[in-house]
């Protein structure tokens, strides 16, 4: 029971974190492109989690419970797993996200970017055995009626390429979340490790773009402060903080229980982006919106998350 509380609050904490980087990230964007915006994330983050790393000589370790083909594994099949991680949480993500917010504003990208919930529960059963029931593949169907209905169901609409940018960054960090928590448990590939392979990976992939891209430099003349500030959140509490906590909820609880309590990211996204940008859905939006909370839910199965009483065996790995 502790671990599996533990790893709700932690699965709650990220979200809000992660909700905060869609206003943010905003901010970032009055000084800076979503490439340098990424770059930078990148670069603050990794050096930050190093830090950590040498400071307590943190090193990746075998599970002695992981089945016999992993165990197995090179150093080259380890690297290479970080290095997918590193992908798909890291630059894909970040920058689908990015864009969306650019395009589309912090409100509508949190919600369709936030879909990764429903991502992570319809590849569950493919990655980690988990069951597909009815409830995901019926929070799919809701959370992609809401999906259009926040396009406001234009198909020429100014802000559809936002919402397409959104739902690939949602199917990297579904994908990253899945293969995180099976990764963990059979190679036990720790969560700081993890987490600096997104960064080094958003740091290294992005960074030569974003110094040849002549419309998104990497340093631009004039950098409002409020620009400034957002950079130094996004790497401190999202980039840093969120992951941590994540990956420290995949570790304590199933995916689809860790993924259900990540609806809190559009909600605070909502919030923030109505206080601080004076962002408001329309009513058709709003709607969608519900239906996305809704999906998100259903996918995530957390009616029976909450409703269940017994404790449930869970991996406790560090």
């Amino acid at each position: 029971m502790t671990a599996a509380r533990n790893g709700s609050l932690a699965a709650a904490g990220a979200a809000a974190f992660f909700g905060s980087s869609y206003v943010a990230t905003a901010f970032a964007l009055h000084s800076f492109g979503p490439l340098p915006i990424a770059a930078w994330r990148g670069i603050g983050a990794s050096i930050l989690v190093g830090a950590l790393l040498v400071r307590g000589r943190h090193r990746p370790s075998v599970d002695l419970e992981a089945d016999r083909h992993d165990l197995r594994l090179s150093k080259a099949g380890r690297l290479a797993r970080l290095v997918v991680l590193g992908l798909l949480g890291g630059p894909t993500f970040i920058v689908g996200m990015n864009v969306a917010v650019g395009a589309s504003g912090a409100t509508i990208a949190s919600f369709v970017a936030g879909l990764y919930a429903v991502v992570a529960a319809v590849l569950a059963p493919l990655v980690l055995r988990e069951r597909l029931g009815a409830g995901a593949i019926a929070g799919f169907a809701v959370a992609l009626l809401g999906t259009a209905m926040l396009a406001e169901l234009d198909p020429t609409s100014s802000s559809l390429g936002g919402i397409g940018a959104g739902l690939g960054a949602a199917v990297a960090f579904g994908a990253y979340l899945v293969l995180s928590r099976r990764w963990a448990r059979t190679v036990r590939l720790s969560g700081l490790v993890i987490a600096e392979a997104n960064f080094v990976a958003t740091a290294l992939v992005l960074l030569p773009f974003a110094v040849l891209v002549p419309s998104e430099p990497f340093l631009p003349t004039v950098i409002h402060p409020d620009a400034l500030l957002a950079i130094g959140w996004l790497v401190l509490v999202p980039s840093l903080g969120g992951q941590l906590l994540l990956l420290t909820s995949v570790r304590l609880i199933p995916a689809r229980r860790s993924a259900a309590f990540l609806l809190i990211n559009p909600i605070v996204a909502t919030i923030l982006a109505a206080i601080l940008l004076g962002e408001r859905l329309a009513p058709l939006q709003a709607v969608g919106a519900l239906f996305v909370l809704a999906g998100i839910a259903l996918a995530s199965g957390l009616g029976g998350s909450i409703r269940e009483r017994s404790p449930q065996r869970v991996n406790t790995a560090p």
